[in-house]
């Protein structure tokens, strides 16, 4: 496969499915608009701060070294149609091989 980069990031597409489409999976998330059913942003009610609530930053808190070999995980898994536990058995065995340690959140 002749090496293909994101047209949004510039990054190296591994995975043949996303090379075709031209775009990463990240900017894909990122950039991605809503086309499927229910009702249009306009349509729902304002999101309202309520008295006493606290911001929680949405932070995964991994490194980008870390994601960097998740994705590169998961980009193999979709070469090899892997789904459901063995893709993230695949991520796994990734990152304690690159000699990450994975504990479960608290």
């Amino acid at each position: 496969m002749t090496a293909v980069a994101c047209r949004v990031c510039g990054r190296r597409l591994r995975s043949r499915r996303y090379a075709a489409a031209g775009i990463g999976p990240v900017c894909a998330r990122n950039t991605r608009t809503d086309t499927g059913p229910g009702p249009a942003a306009a349509d729902r009610p304002a999101i309202e701060h309520i008295p006493g609530q606290t911001a929680i930053p949405l932070t995964t808190g991994i490194p980008a070294a870390a994601v960097a070999v998740i994705e590169a995980a998961l980009d193999d898994a979709d070469q090899l149609g892997e789904t459901g536990t063995a893709r993230a058995d695949r991520a796994a065995l990734y990152l304690a091989s690159s000699g990450w340690t994975i504990t479960p959140a608290a």
